[in-house]
């Protein structure tokens, strides 16, 4: 009996080590008029970058502005998400964002590249 029990309390224990180690994005964290940036923040930014480098064929200039504009967005994106309201609201704005942060690679990448964004963005 004793056996059965300790078997069961170390499954337990494993499952719920398991469950916990799972990585999930971190959401931010807004307390006051403070926002705490997420730590995942700079691997979001550095994937991003990447993905582009890779589909666009950028320079490794281009690859650090894209990822500097990226982390610089974050901030704005995340306090929309954790701001109270419908989310129609939150849509509309996102929507507003990704239209500044679109304006913001188009100076960045070059029109062939920025042509190209455009039409594999939403698989992005």
């Amino acid at each position: 009996m004793k056996n059965k029990l300790l078997v069961v309390m170390v499954l337990t224990m494993i499952i719920t080590v398991n469950a916990a180690s799972q990585t999930t994005p971190q959401k931010p964290v807004k307390t006051g008029n403070e926002w705490k940036m997420p730590a995942d923040v700079f691997k979001r930014s550095e994937a991003y970058s990447n993905n582009l480098k890779i589909k666009l064929g950028l320079s490794d200039v281009q690859t650090k502005r894209v990822y500097d504009a990226y982390l610089a967005n974050t901030k704005p994106v995340d306090e929309i998400q954790v701001l109270p309201g419908s989310d129609e609201e939150k849509k509309i704005k996102l929507k507003t964002n990704k239209a500044e942060f679109n304006e913001t690679l188009k100076s960045i990448l070059s029109p062939a590249q920025f042509d190209k964004y455009l039409k594999i963005m939403p698989a992005i």
